[in-house]
């Protein structure tokens, strides 16, 4: 099934910032891998730090909300397994359609190189570090739909969350949907489809359980915030990334 990709910062259209739905590219090789495959493929770049490596198989799952574990999926302006965005992918020398005909491990590490470390501070320390925002409960698709929005749209909705109860903005409900005006502005609190951390985030949530059961642990069965039940843990579980391993410099265009 077609999957339709919920990145911020490049789900806007070319005319009219409407939201574009996801589509195969034309002469990828159409692979497709699980969550445990891309879970595994990211602990072994040697680009991506402690952060994204313990929370892998939680990747592995956003893998899936995102792109249904095709190497070719792409909606024009995000690419790939993990969605890489264009404005990131500029930075690699690499057009997207050789992106998009990279094997999957090779699409994975260039994610982590250019997006992947950028996004673990800001919005995503302070879910990490906290077990509810405004009285609901941080769950691990929420963190990586966080991450995956993004600093300036993950830290709108936290404080929207804080302000209302804990309810998160929507469409109908003080929610402000990304475009060109809205992302340069910093009003943004939902992205280019209306989504915000909750909503994609239980999308996500959903991925990395049906996930969990082949996601295998590591470290001695204590891999950070994975979604890896056994030895008495259980999904949704989120445990804040290690201090000093998350960046503290974003890239110009994320800033």
């Amino acid at each position: 099934m077609r999957c339709l990709p919920y990145i911020t910062f490049a789900l806007l259209a070319a005319a009219g910032n409407s939201p574009v739905n996801a589509i195969l590219a034309s002469g990828c090789s159409n692979s497709h891998y699980s969550a445990s495959d891309i879970a595994s493929a990211l602990k072994k770049c040697d680009s991506a730090n402690d952060v994204l490596k313990d929370n892998a198989c939680n990747f592995g799952g956003a893998a899936m909300a995102e792109s249904g574990g095709n190497t070719c999926e792409s909606n024009g302006n995000n690419f790939g397994v993990l969605q890489l965005t264009r404005s990131n992918l500029n930075g690699t020398g690499i057009s997207s359609d050789q992106y998009l005909n990279l094997p999957m491990q090779q699409q994975v590490c260039i994610w982590a190189q250019q997006v992947g470390n950028s996004n673990t501070q800001g919005g995503y320390q302070t879910l990490a570090n906290n077990g509810n925002i405004g009285g609901t409960r941080v769950t691990s698709g929420m963190l990586m739909a966080c991450f995956q929005f993004g600093p300036l749209i993950c830290k709108s909705d936290i404080a929207s969350m804080q302000s209302h109860g804990g309810a998160c903005p929507t469409a109908g409900n003080g929610g402000v949907r990304a475009t060109n005006a809205t992302l340069a502005n910093g009003s943004a609190n939902l992205d280019g489809n209306n989504q915000s951390i909750c909503s994609w985030g239980g999308a996500i949530q959903n991925k990395i359980n049906q996930a969990a059961a082949t996601c295998k642990r590591g470290n001695g069965g204590n891999n950070g915030g994975t979604e890896c039940p056994g030895s008495g843990t259980t999904p949704d579980g989120v445990i804040p990334p290690a201090p000093g391993n998350a960046p503290v410099q974003l890239p110009p265009d994320l800033a």
